[in-house]
């Protein structure tokens, strides 16, 4: 409908303020933030460059402290140097030509000094040429804290020392080095001099990549020069250095800003059109409103109901539980919440597609609604979850029949591309007042019953009991007070059962088990913890544990194989291959003593990807063992399907030898079976001499059980 603030001469008013108004000021932050940003990344990059230059030189100056050292020890470690210094009369001709004119010439040494063990001066030359004595003195002032220092920096022998200092108010490059004789000290030295000139800033600027380097003294820099002060190692100030910086953020501006400019005038240029087209549209908004206010009660349906099937949703399910709750309180009458979850329905998508997987959600949806009266509420969850709503029951009995008729209507076939299909369903129930009357807890107890039904083997129905919440408060502290355990290496210990020969008689390796002696609770079954773990997660980190603790003891036994247990947890994990291979490494094992047990849950799945996991573990060392082989129902499949290294019969059947009919003949069968496929066949369970005579008899490779180790024991007890 129209009212007064949608007429046109309310228009300009309202448009000035709603959009012209915000869209202006957000131009102008935009037109800020990019001038700022831009002006700032300049300033930055320039600063970072300049940085950048200043250590470039500075590493330039210490490459040719460096070079110039290095330069004066090829005459100080010349032994006839030191031979012709020891001599009563030192023959100077020899010296100008092999010290003085070539180290000037060679290197450019513009001043060099020879002084004698008593620190007197021998002979002196300046541009390779031989000089008197008074230049000595005129530089032995300003060396004279340098050379006090490269006696002292060392009690039994001087080291050699190159530093820059300042003579006569010009920076130079300086070298004091000890004459070396047959490895030892003769006491003569060599004092260099290499000043700062044009000559040698120029060749450090050519190195550095550095525009216009110069020494400024005390001079003050021009406005676009750089400069840094060159300090002695002994902290004495040579003076001050300029280059002329390249800024790249300059560079950049110079680059980017007109592009930014333009990017900026295009979008203010889009903002009017868009302002102008606002204008336009708004004019036409009551129309609009009207088509609106006719899509709004689809648009109500839709906030409330599922997409797929029409079925309320989560949202309306909740107010028609909370209604439902309220009525019941005032009724005291009784209402009661089911939680449906479809059983094998991954399989459904897995094999015939997500669109018919779509298709059975729909015929699911459409059998639920038969089932139910019209006072009833049925909805959709999500994925494969349903949720019923029941009022006005008079027995509980009402609820045993109605979910009875859930489980046995959706187990009928349903078809799907042409094909029939099956699925089950696992339903928790909660009634209320008993159960509860708040709308949360009632959720919360459906859930846990939910949890119980399909734990106990799906296609049922449980009803909530409190021991069901007494039994996931356990599962809940037993799942914190093991990743107490883990985390503090508390109780947990990695037990080791043997695999023995034929005859019973030697060992060939280990299977590892895990063992939990719970601080307060005592010794608690891996069939009870290991289940709390995969559900936590926790047993990759357990997994990986133990695989710790195997390889340390395959390390002391490596002509045994030691067994590990693979969870379908860590099997289905990303990664799970180099992980195990980075454990194996670190800890220094072969991979060729280590055995992984997988069971069939791991290749159910998805076997194509399982397929090319246990290739990789082969291709890595590892050996692998297809754990309790028989019980599934396509376990000969695998086989033939899966590269795999030996075969474990499960406990059930070595225990039905000489019980049940036909043991006998199924061990023998499976026996031939790997035999021929040429695996190793291992047998569970083993406990009497008669089940290892049969075993024997049936050519089994290796057994194990309580008949050769009454209890698991811990290894270190081995």
């Amino acid at each position: 409908m129209f009212n007064k603030d949608q007429l046109p001469e309310n228009f300009r008013r309202e448009f000035i303020r709603e959009v012209i108004f915000p869209l202006v000021t957000v131009l102008l932050i935009i037109w800020c933030a990019a001038s700022f940003s831009l002006l700032w990344s300049t300033k930055h990059t320039n600063s970072e460059a300049i940085v950048q230059q200043e250590n470039i030189i500075k590493s330039s100056f210490s490459q040719s402290m460096a070079e110039h050292l290095r330069q004066l020890h090829s005459l100080t470690n010349w032994s006839p140097l030191a031979d012709q210094l020891n001599v009563p009369s030192p023959d100077l001709v020899w010296l100008d030509n092999n010290v003085g004119s070539w180290l000037y010439e060679m290197f450019g040494h513009q001043e060099i000094f020879i002084l004698d063990p008593q620190n007197q001066m021998l002979v002196n030359w300046q541009n390779g040429q031989r000089d008197d004595r008074q230049r000595w003195e005129s530089v032995k002032q300003p060396l004279a804290p340098w050379l006090a220092h490269q006696t002292q920096i060392h009690d039994e022998r001087r080291q050699d020392l190159v530093d820059y200092t300042l003579i006569d108010g010009r920076t130079a490059l300086l070298a004091v080095s000890d004459i070396n004789h047959e490895g030892y000290e003769s006491g003569f030295r060599i004092v260099s001099l290499k000043y700062l000139d044009d000559g040698f800033l120029n060749t450090l600027a050519h190195r550095s990549q550095i525009s216009h380097l110069r020494y400024l003294g005390s001079n003050p820099p021009t406005a676009s020069d750089a400069r840094f002060r060159l300090d002695s190692q002994l902290g004495i100030p040579t003076g001050y250095f300029a280059w002329q910086p390249v800024q790249p953020g300059t560079q950049m501006l110079t680059l980017l800003g007109p592009l930014v400019v333009t990017v900026l005038l295009v979008t203010t240029l889009v903002c009017i059109v868009m302002m102008y087209r606002l204008w336009r549209l708004r004019l036409r908004l009551a129309q609009s409103m009207l088509r609106l206010g006719a899509s709004e009660a689809q648009a109500q349906h839709l906030a409330f109901h599922d997409v797929l099937t029409g079925l309320p949703n989560r949202a309306l399910i909740d107010e028609r539980l909370t209604q439902a709750l309220a009525r019941t309180t005032r009724l005291r009458g009784q209402a009661a919440l089911l939680l449906l979850d479809l059983d094998r329905f991954k399989n459904i998508n897995d094999t015939y597609g997500h669109h018919a997987g779509d298709d059975l959600i729909i015929e699911v949806s459409h059998r639920l609604t038969t089932l139910l009266r019209e006072a009833d509420t049925v909805g959709r969850i999500g994925g494969d979850e349903f949720v019923i709503v029941i009022e006005e029951i008079q027995s509980t009995d009402q609820i045993n029949a109605l979910c009875q008729g859930i489980i046995d209507a959706l187990a009928e076939p349903y078809t799907l591309l042409g094909s029939e299909a099956w699925i089950g369903v696992s339903i928790g129930v909660a009634i209320a007042p008993q159960d509860g009357q708040d709308r949360q807890e009632l959720m919360r107890k459906a859930d846990i019953a939910l949890y119980e039904a399909k734990n106990e083997g799906r296609g049922q129905y449980r009803r909530f009991a409190r021991a069901m919440d007494e039994s996931v408060q356990t599962r809940q502290q037993i799942a914190a007070d093991l990743r107490h355990a883990l985390h503090h290496q508390e109780g947990l210990e990695v037990w080791y059962q043997p695999l023995m020969d034929i005859d019973g008689e030697k060992i060939l390796g280990f299977e590892a088990l895990l063992r939990w002696q719970h601080a307060q609770r005592g010794f608690i079954a891996p069939s009870e913890f290991i289940p709390i773990a995969e559900e936590t997660g926790l047993i990759l980190q357990i997994g990986e544990w133990v695989l710790r603790e195997a390889c340390r003891v395959s390390l002391r036994w490596p002509e045994l194989t030691i067994a590990i247990n693979v969870s379908p947890l860590q099997f289905r994990t990303a990664g799970f291959v180099q992980r195990f291979k980075d454990i194996v490494e670190a800890e220094g094992a072969n991979p060729r003593c280590l055995e992984l047990e997988i069971t069939e849950g791991v290749l159910i799945e998805d076997e194509r990807e399982a397929r090319a996991i246990i290739i990789a573990l082969r291709e890595a060392g590892f050996r692998i063992a297809l754990d309790d082989f028989g019980t599934g129902y396509s376990s000969l499949n695998y086989l033939s399907n899966f590269p795999v290294d030996k075969i474990k019969i499960d406990r059930s059947f070595t225990q039905s030898l000489g019980v049940a009919e036909n043991s006998t003949a199924i061990v023998e069968s499976v026996v031939r079976l790997g035999h021929a496929m040429g695996l190793t066949v291992t047998a569970e369970g083993v406990e009497t001499d008669g089940q290892m005579s049969a075993l024997a008899e049936a050519g089994c490779n290796q057994l194990q059980g309580y008949l050769f180790s009454q209890g698991c024991r811990p290894i270190r007890s081995l």
